[in-house]
Formats: structure tokens, C-alpha cells, sequence
């Protein structure tokens, strides 16, 4: 979820980089650190969005029932783009589950820290659009609000490369923001208000369209998606976020 987070918080001026991104949320974790000298889990929870310890774990909790709903199991190997500072590794810790996990997230700070809870996690600083991942290697691939901060073609791109590096029936779940969800309109129409103000936001958010997942699925070889909407409890906790799962054919 780290990636999203971060690049929501560049601006739309195209001169930013993932570098400028890195160090201005890297100074946004110092500064919660220095906020909170007593409680170093608090300054990490709020780091990535969290508003209490409490919170930060219930929605690792979270992620990892969506996991589960998704054909985690013990022994396989996943990947965890965006990992921030471990919210859903600390939750797979928690959850007693056994496997061979690698998280790769563009803040060095998070990645430290992720590796100190979870010393038996491999954990990298890592912003190309390219896994860090042998080809036909990896049982999962998932991310949370990642591509909802990238643009389309660089969605294309990490889901392409997701293809190369995932098993042969190997799955990818991830969140999103769509145009056609109830629930993310506003944030939406939020931003056609700003624009037609002559105003810039602050903030980019990518919405997607789950045409375009179908599309993508097709020209890489995955199977049909099937799409969860964010309010949508039966399986797992609602997640505000629409999710996708997808196998490689």
C-alpha cells in the first residue's frame, strides 16, 4: 500500500520523480518519528495512513483475509509490492503463516522497519517497474492502492512483469479505484470540481475501469477477472477499494 501512499503525494507537475517522492515521504516517517519518541509503532502506523496502532493492525488483518480468500497457503511464494512498512507482513506473522515472502517499497525508512518486525521477511528498496523476481517464480503477487496512484500505462507495465514472474496458475489480487464504483465517485467529481476551479489537486488518484483490467487480462495471458466491490464483506473485510484477482493461463 506504501507506493500508493507515497505518490499521492506528488503533485501532478510530471517534473517529480519516484526519487523526489521517496525522500519527501521519507521525511514525512522522520517527522512522525520525531512526534512520537515514546511509541515508534504509532509513528510507523500513522507513516503510512494508519491513525492508531490499533487500526494499522486490524487492516493488515484484513489483508491478509483477503489472501486467504484468495488461495494463500502455507510454503508458497508471494510478493508484496508497495509493502510499506510491513502492515500486511506483520499481519502474515501474525496469522502463523509460513512461506517464502519478498516486499519491495521506494522508502528505505520502511523497509528498515519492515525487516526488523519481520526478520525472517526479505524486504527491498526498489521503485522500477519490475519485480524483483526470478521468471516463474511466485505463487501471489499482490498490491494495495498501488495502481491507484500510477497511470495506466505504468499499471500495464508491473502487471506485465507480474505475468512473467508469477507460476503458471499463479494469482495477483490488487486494489483499485474505478470510475463506475458508487463509493470512489465522490473522490472523483472532488477532482472535476478542482480542475474546472482552475485549481490543481494536491493528490493524484488514478481511477480505473474494470473494461480496461479485461483488456489487459487478455493481452497478457491471465484469466478472466473477478472483481470485488469495495463495500462487499461476504468474503473477507470490506475494503473501500474495489479488488481483482487474475491466475496466469
Amino acid at each position: 500500500m506504501s507506493i500508493g501512499s507515497l505518490l499521492r503525494k506528488i503533485s501532478l507537475n510530471r517534473s517529480a520523480t519516484p526519487y523526489d517522492s521517496a525522500a519527501a515521504y521519507q521525511a514525512h516517517l522522520d517527522a512522525m518519528l520525531r512526534l512520537h519518541p515514546d511509541d515508534r509503532d504509532l509513528a510507523f502506523a500513522e507513516g503510512v495512513g494508519s491513525k492508531t496502532v490499533e487500526l494499522f493492525r486490524l487492516q493488515g488483518d484484513g489483508h491478509v483475509a483477503v489472501l486467504r480468500h484468495n488461495g494463500l497457503a502455507d510454503g508458497m511464494a508471494i510478493y508484496d509490492l508497495g509493502c510499506g512498512c510491513g502492515r500486511t507482513a506483520q499481519a502474515l506473522v501474525r496469522s502463523g503463516w509460513t512461506g517464502t515472502y519478498t516486499g519491495t517499497d521506494i522508502v528505505p525508512g520502511f523497509v528498515d522497519e519492515l525487516k526488523r518486525k519481520c526478520p525472517g521477511f526479505a524486504a527491498h528498496v526498489h521503485g522500477a517497474p519490475r519485480l524483483l523476481a526470478a521468471d516463474a517464480s511466485l505463487d501471489i503477487v499482490y498490491h494495495w492502492s498501488v495502481f491507484t496512484h500510477l497511470s495506466p500505462e505504468e499499471c500495464f507495465l508491473l502487471l506485465e512483469d507480474t505475468v512473467r514472474a508469477l507460476k503458471l496458475g499463479g494469482r495477483t489480487v490488487f486494489s483499485f479505484l474505478e470510475i463506475g464504483e458508487p463509493l470512489h465517485r465522490d473522490a472523483f467529481l472532488t477532482r472535476v470540481r478542482l480542475i474546472g476551479a482552475g485549481k490543481t489537486p494536491a493528490l493524484l488518484d488514478t481511477f480505473l475501469h474494470r473494461d480496461w483490467i479485461r483488456s489487459w487480462a487478455v493481452e497478457l495471458g491471465l484469466t478472466e477477472p473477478v472483481f470485488t466491490n469495495g463495500d462487499d464483506d461476504r468474503d473477507h473485510p470490506a475494503f473501500w477499494q474495489s479488488l481483482v484477482t487474475m491466475q496466469k493461463r
